[in-house]
This record gives C-alpha cells, sequence and structure tokens, in this order.
C-alpha cells in the first residue's frame, strides 16, 4: 500500500508547503500525472478526497482502447480514422475534434506505456458497443482498473521509498479553494485528514477530480441542476463523486463549464436481487455484452436490441422496452409503479473470455450459474406474467444460434456474436439495470495544452484539467474504453506541457 501522509506537518500554520505541481484526485488522471512529473524529478503533492486512492478508474472493467496494437488479432484492419469516427459518432459531433485526435493518435502508445513501463498485462482485446473493430485491452488476470492503478500505485511508492521529500500523497483531504494571485494560480486551501483547513503553494495545480454522477443530495448538486429527470436512477459512482473540481473552479477562477447536461446512463448496472433498491450498483461491465452475452426483457422474456449498440441507444431501448413491474417477486420498487431493467446472459461456451470477471461477479452474488429452467426461474420472479413457456425461450435461442452458425445479421441488427448457447445447461445471468454513470460535461480546456478556461475566453496559465472533470473529448456520449484511455494520455500530456513549461 502507499505510504500516505494524513496532513501536511505540525507547523503547515506557521511554514505553508511549497511544490512544483500540486495534483488533486487519485483516479487514473492524476496518477499518472503524479507519476510522470515526480519521476521526472518534480516535486509534487498529490491530494485524495476518499481514503483509498484509484478514484471510480479502480472500478473500471472493461478495458482501455488503443490502436492499432501487437495485441489486436488483425491490427491492419483498425485504424486512427476508424476510431476518430466511432468517437465523434457516438459523441453525435459535440466532440472537440482536436481533443479527439490528441486521444485516438496517443492511444497505442498508452496501451504501450502501461504495458512496457507500468508493467500492466494489457494482451487480452475484445469488442465493445459502438466500436467497429475489436480495440478495447485488458488482461486476463485481473480487471484493468484494478490492475492500472494498483501498478501506478506500486510505482509512487517505490518513488517515495528513495525519495520521501520528493512525493506528498494525501488522503481524506478535499479541496476547498483554488488560491490566486493576480491572472495565475498560486496553490490550494483544503482540509485535511484531521479536518483542519491547510494550504500549499504551487507552480502548477491539476484538477483530475472527476465527474459528477453521484452527486444526488448535496446542497450544490450539480445533478439537480442539470439533469433533474435523472435523480432518480442509482449510480455506478463512488459516493466522493460530487463534481468538487468543477465547482469550485467555476467559482474561484470563473471556469467555463460545457456540455453540463450530457450524463452517460450506463444501460448495465447489477442489481443484487437480495437487495434490488439500493442506490449504489455494480456496474455489469461492458465486455460482458461484448464477449457474446445478450439482454432479454422482463415484460417479453427475450432479446430487445442489438447489445453492441452504443450505451445511450441501448439505455434507451431498456427504458423503453425493458420494465419490470409492480408485481415482481423481487421486491423491486420505483416511483413511478414500474421499474427499468433486464438480464444479461452469458453463454458457458463464453466462460474463458473472461473468467475473472464471471468469478467476481458470482462471489458478489450479481452473476449466478444455472440452467435454462433457472433462469426462466428468475424471468418469472421478474414477471409473474411472463408472456413465455420455457419451451418458447428454449426455441428461441434456438434461432439465436442459428443466426450465430451463419454469422448474419440477426433480427435486432446485431452482426458480431459470442458463442452458441448450445444445449442451455451452463448459462451465467443476473439481473441489471440502468445507472448514471460518466458526465461527459465539465470544464472547458484549451486543447492545445489542458489548460482550464474561463467564461471571458482566457487561459489560466498554470491550471490544468484533464479527466472526467474536463469537457470536449467524448461530447454527447463515451465510448466504452475510452475512459482509462483519456486518463492516461491526457496524464501523459499535460506532464509534458508542465515539464516543458509552456506558461
Amino acid at each position: 500500500m502507499s505510504k500516505i501522509l494524513s496532513s501536511i506537518s505540525g507547523n503547515m500554520s506557521k511554514s505553508i508547503a511549497k511544490y512544483d505541481t500540486i495534483v488533486i484526485g487519485s483516479g487514473l488522471a492524476g496518477l499518472t500525472t503524479t507519476y510522470q512529473l515526480s519521476k521526472a524529478g518534480q516535486k509534487v503533492a498529490l491530494l485524495e478526497k476518499s481514503d483509498k486512492l484509484g478514484g471510480n478508474s479502480i472500478k473500471a472493467s472493461s478495458g482501455i482502447n488503443g490502436v492499432p496494437t501487437k495485441y489486436q488479432k488483425q491490427p491492419s484492419q483498425d485504424s486512427i480514422e476508424s476510431f476518430v469516427q466511432d468517437t465523434l459518432k457516438t459523441g453525435k459531433n459535440l466532440n472537440d475534434k482536436k481533443m479527439v485526435d490528441i486521444l485516438t493518435k496517443n492511444s497505442r502508445d498508452a496501451i504501450y506505456w502501461l504495458n512496457d513501463e507500468i508493467n500492466v498485462d494489457l494482451s487480452n482485446v475484445v469488442l465493445l458497443g459502438g466500436h467497429s473493430h475489436a480495440r478495447t485491452h485488458k488482461g486476463d488476470k485481473l480487471p484493468p482498473g484494478f490492475a492500472i492503478v494498483s501498478a501506478l500505485t506500486k510505482k509512487l511508492d517505490g518513488i517515495q521509498a528513495e525519495n520521501p521529500n520528493q512525493l506528498t500523497i494525501l488522503k481524506s483531504s478535499t479541496l476547498t479553494k483554488i488560491l490566486t494571485e493576480g491572472n495565475k494560480v498560486k496553490g490550494i486551501e483544503f482540509t485535511d485528514g484531521e479536518k483542519q483547513t491547510q494550504q500549499m503553494h504551487a507552480d502548477n495545480v491539476v484538477l483530475a477530480t472527476g465527474g459528477f454522477s453521484a452527486d444526488f443530495d448535496s446542497p450544490t448538486s450539480l445533478l439537480q441542476k442539470y439533469r433533474p429527470d435523472l435523480l432518480g436512477f442509482p449510480s455506478s459512482n463512488g459516493a466522493q463523486t460530487t463534481g468538487d473540481g468543477q465547482k469550485i473552479a467555476e467559482r474561484d477562477v470563473d471556469a467555463e463549464l460545457i456540455h453540463m447536461d450530457k450524463v452517460q446512463i450506463h444501460p448495465t448496472g447489477f442489481m443484487k436481487v437480495s437487495n434490488p433498491n439500493e442506490n449504489w450498483k455494480f456496474l455489469c461491465g461492458e465486455l460482458m455484452r461484448g464477449i457474446g452475452g445478450i439482454l432479454l426483457s422482463p415484460a417479453t422474456g427475450w432479446r430487445f436490441v442489438d447489445e453492441l449498440q452504443p450505451r445511450d441507444i441501448v439505455t434507451d431501448a431498456v427504458l423503453k422496452g425493458s420494465k419490470v413491474g409492480q408485481d415482481n417477486e423481487i421486491g423491486l420498487k420505483s416511483d413511478n409503479g414500474d421499474g427499468y431493467g433486464s438480464v444479461i446472459v452469458i453463454s458457458g461456451n463464453d466462460y474463458q473470455k473472461a473468467t475473472t470477471h464471471i468469478e467476481f461477479y458470482k462471489s458478489q452474488g450479481l452473476l449466478q450459474e444455472g440452467s435454462i429452467e433457472d433462469l426462466y426461474q428468475l424471468l418469472i420472479k421478474l414477471n409473474p406474467k411472463l408472456p413465455l413457456t420455457l419451451n418458447q425461450l428454449q426455441d428461441k435461442f434456438s434461432v439465436y444460434d442459428a443466426a450465430i452458425e451463419a454469422t448474419q445479421q440477426d433480427s435486432l441488427g446485431r452482426t458480431k456474436f459470442g458463442s452458441k448457447f448450445g444445449d442451455l445447461k451452463k448459462l451465467y445471468f443476473g439481473v441489471t439495470t440502468p445507472v448514471v454513470h460518466f458526465t461527459m460535461g465539465g470544464i472547458k480546456v484549451n486543447p492545445s495544452n489542458a489548460k482550464v478556461v474561463t467564461k471571458s475566453g482566457d487561459t489560466i496559465s498554470n491550471l490544468f484539467a484533464i479527466g472526467e472533470v474536463s469537457a470536449g473529448v467524448h461530447g454527447n456520449n463515451r465510448l466504452g474504453g475510452s475512459s482509462l484511455l483519456e486518463c492516461v494520455v491526457f496524464g501523459r500530456f499535460v506532464s509534458e506541457n508542465i515539464l516543458a513549461g509552456k506558461n
């Protein structure tokens, strides 16, 4: 574990600590920046609001995009331009094209950097929804977010061990104010682990504080302000994800916030049958659909969407055609009478493609292993009036298997499949529901250097914003696998700018 200081020092009030760079937020964007700068010899302070490093990045389960790489089975068929077009299509062309170019053109280097320098296995490549080619990288043993965050944390441990004065890491420390002097930033104010107010000064400040997908109830709730229609949804994010960076940057330096109403609802957050109404859901990674998983509607008992469409399209299909009625037998309640959910089903023949994920989900009571009869009983619990017999359900799987064997477009438009379901004796299945997952909007930055832009159009020379706290890369909607990529690419990008002294 990282060697953490809960406060700077006893005499902090007498002498304000000075750093080359302060990084706020320890998700992958913050960790990447901290590593790159401290490795290069800068004196760096890393602040983390919660008591653990990793933010929401540590939860990422599907992978990180990169093109073209040696790990892709047919890299010559994929291209940077194809990745650009998929990103713009998913983002409905609201994306900042310069930022998309930076993201995609540096994606291969990001994969190789993580593999070669950070020692993370990313040799397994899968297809996710909205992608024209398989380009999402992960390892075989650990979920990618956990693997990457753990490896980077280990690297930071090594830097601290070698030179304790070079890197300060503060957990349970919350940003409260950005300190300014003239038209520049001179540091920050924060509350430390002892709930004492402290200050730090620095030549540069990097905001990597994440999004606001859990900002439901705070007095300054950004979800209430920009998307009150989403207040009834659960979230896949940690409770710390309350938009602190966006709020404080707007208040203290007049930062411009853009695309704030662009909030991604992920179609598949796991619903525990034993506790279906809890507000916090564990994400059912898009990988599960990428390897061949299908979604069944409790209303009809069968599929209702091409599961590999972009997330917003799949979510819309769930909300329109996959209701869980009031008479369900699992106790699911909803303000409008009906809940929304689907049942994800993975063939036992695809088990080897995601063994680690499936076993983890099983251990948490999110997926169960069983036969077609067991699956049917779950559907009956979700809808006692299910308009489908067991034999009819079996017949539908047979028709779907025929489409897989023919490798032809099925009736819902799906063209890329997993393995056949076969005799239906071994299936993996669980209940999922849409969850607030990612906020595309945030602080406007100069795409040339990731510096914060004010409402008057000025660029603050030594204040940067990267990762989910910023806006522009994803536009209206984000591709799966591009969040981790954004963190690595722009963490390295901003580090290069700081080290080059581009102020």
